[in-house]
């Protein structure tokens, strides 16, 4: 993606600083590398953004700010990507990583969803939804930096092609 395409669709520097919850990253958010729009930078921050998306955990804003400041990673793609999980695809997102965990440990016993039956079976629900939030996270994430990497260079071949 070209960064005339990213500037459009990015907060700006001070949106970002507007949010109360990321003062407790202080003067960090003044570092240039996380605004950066190169290549590597945006494909860093999609790859942290999408990976901590799939991970059920509270607070994913914070996890991926922290990453991207100690990664020097692009902070506002990593930011907007968080809400690939949202709560409208939470609850989809996270059955279809249990019932993969369950696939990949080779659990046969599914656990029904209902509040009672998830409090009483937490221990094995968990294993399964953490192992399977794992592996589509990693797969997710490595995928989309793949194909986005794909399309920005093809995109910058094709636009000097065409000079």
């Amino acid at each position: 993606m070209p960064r005339a395409v990213l500037k459009k669709i990015m907060p700006s520097h001070q949106t970002i600083q507007k949010q109360k919850i990321l003062k407790i990253f202080g003067s960090l958010l003044y570092k240039k590398e996380i605004w950066s729009l190169s290549r590597k930078k945006v494909l860093s921050g999609v790859f942290i953004g999408i990976f901590v998306a799939f991970i059920p955990m509270p607070l994913q804003m914070v996890l991926v700010a922290f990453l991207a400041i100690f990664f020097s990673v692009n902070l506002p793609i990593g930011l907007l990507l968080i809400w690939i999980s949202n709560p409208i695809t939470m609850p989809f997102i996270y059955y279809f990583q249990y019932e993969l965990g369950n696939l990949l440990l080779n659990k046969t016993q599914t656990i029904e969803f209902t509040m009672q039956s998830m409090a009483e079976n937490l221990d094995q629900i968990a294993l399964s939804l953490y192992f399977g939030a794992f592996v589509v996270s990693l797969v997710c994430s490595i995928l989309c930096v793949f194909i986005l990497n794909l399309i920005w260079i093809n995109r910058i071949k094709y636009k000097r092609s065409k000079n």
